[in-house]
């Protein structure tokens, strides 16, 4: 090819538009990375990114929050507490974080007592609530304790072998408790007859598992509380003799006698038949936050007879058809026709009804549980039992938007590769990819000899 001066201004003028349109797709890169932000989280339970319900709780945050972090410029925790608190501003305008030098604020830490690097004040008004941990779960949790517009009281009835929201035994629920006042919730106990009156700021009354007799003094009392449209949760147990036979027909419910029966449990490794297993629940948002199965020990069906228009009945929870509900004590994994009562049963159901005025009407929540011994400390940990158990008692206290955020570990970190698939890979690297790499030289080289 001969090269004219003609030829040589082509050129010029050709590398010209190359280096003013590569000047300008450059500068259009850089435009389109300022004005997007795209990111991608393929690790295997998302730990890099927000979960859903920590993304729908900012999107109904409606008031502004203040997150005060104290963090040094130099700390190797400033990037970790920066990344974290830059992903929920991203998602809420309401968020107003400030980041405070401790050693430039000496007043402000011996104010709030500050004890650490990293460690966050969240306030909303009057309220608020300290974060020691950089860790989605707490963060969205003294979120959501902040948000609350008022305190919200869970009342435990004491007195007659309840199940007891601060000691530490098996039996006991100190395990729930402890996370209901992370969610913001305040507990305490009350026994009916010191106190013959619920108290008025009470959100929720929980009756767990009474092993004695009531008096009819007590079961009157939280007959009047129910009557002033208090909320309740009872989580009853298997029994011949109920303890609380007025106040479930006052409810209109009656609990099957006997113990639930499931010889699906065997399937999952589960030897005991008096272990229920739950996989049907009701389109409630109760359901909705229960993410799986949950597991409920020596539980008992409970029945609705609804002896009054004004409540109205949903089954929250209810078995297979293949369970049963055994009225022996000699529990056997075999239905007895004419003595057992066949499934499918239902093991929990939530009450409403709808009080007030026309202009000022409320609902009414209780919520009666056939079993106490999924919240206890000895099982709460098993499947779903604790998301069922927060999700129940935040729609009882009618906090429906406020939703029970997982844990987030890590499950990926790690590559295991058997014998076989180390070997193949091994190979790969020593003999595929070098004799790959051979074949592309020498085709190159073919190819230009041949021009």
């Amino acid at each position: 090819m001969k090269i004219t001066s003609k030829s040589q201004r082509q050129f010029k003028i050709q590398s010209v538009l190359f280096y003013l349109f590569m000047l300008a797709l450059v500068i259009l890169l850089a435009q389109f990375s300022l004005k997007t932000n795209i990111q991608l989280d393929w690790t295997a339970n998302h730990r890099h990114s927000l979960s859903n319900t920590t993304k729908d709780f900012l999107k109904q945050l409606d008031k502004p929050v203040t997150i005060q972090a104290f963090i040094s410029p130099n700390s190797e925790f400033k990037p970790v507490l920066t990344t974290l608190l830059n992903r929920y501003q991203s998602l809420s305008t309401q968020l107003n974080i400030d980041y405070i030098d401790p050693d430039f604020s000496p007043e402000l830490v011996r104010e709030l007592n500050i004890q650490q690097q990293g460690e966050m004040v969240i306030t909303l008004g009057e309220q608020q609530q300290r974060v020691h941990d950089l860790s989605e779960q707490s963060l969205t949790n003294a979120l959501i304790s902040v948000s609350r517009e008022q305190d919200k009281w869970i009342i435990f009835i004491e007195g007659h072998g309840e199940r007891r929201p601060d000691h530490q035994a098996n039996f006991n629920l100190s395990t729930w408790a402890e996370t209901l006042k992370q969610k913001g919730f305040k507990l305490r106990s009350l026994n009916l007859v010191q106190h013959q009156q619920i108290p008025r700021n009470t959100a929720v009354v929980v009756i767990a598992s009474p092993e004695k007799p009531w008096l009819a003094g007590e079961v009157d009392i939280i007959k009047n509380y129910l009557s002033a449209g208090g909320n309740l949760l009872w989580l009853a147990e298997p029994s011949n003799q109920p303890p609380l036979l007025a106040l479930s027909e006052y409810l209109g419910i009656q609990f099957v006698p006997g113990v639930i029966t499931d010889p699906n449990t065997e399937l999952l490794g589960i030897a005991d038949p008096q272990f229920t297993l739950i996989t049907d629940y009701a389109n409630h948002p109760i359901a909705q936050a229960t993410s799986s199965v949950t597991l409920f020990p020596k539980a008992a069906a409970i029945e609705a007879i609804n002896p009054d228009a004004t409540w109205q009945y949903q089954a929250l929870l209810t078995t297979p058809e293949n369970v049963w509900s055994d009225s022996q004590t000699n529990l056997k994994a075999e239905f007895e026709l004419g003595l057992d009562t066949a499934g499918p049963l239902d093991l929990a159901y939530l009450i409403t009804r709808v009080i007030g005025s026309d202009t000022d009407e409320v609902q009414q929540r209780i919520a009666v549980v056939g079993d106490g011994d999924f919240l206890s400390n000895s099982f709460i940990g098993n499947a779903a039992n604790l998301e069922l158990g927060l999700a129940m008692m935040n729609w009882l206290a009618k906090d429906d938007k406020l939703i029970n955020i997982p844990v987030k570990t890590t499950i990926d970190n790690q590559l295991e590769l058997n014998k076989m698939t180390s070997l193949l890979i091994g190979l790969g690297f020593l003999i595929v990819v070098p004799a790959l790499l051979l074949l592309i030289g020498i085709t190159l080289w073919w190819v230009r000899r041949r021009q």
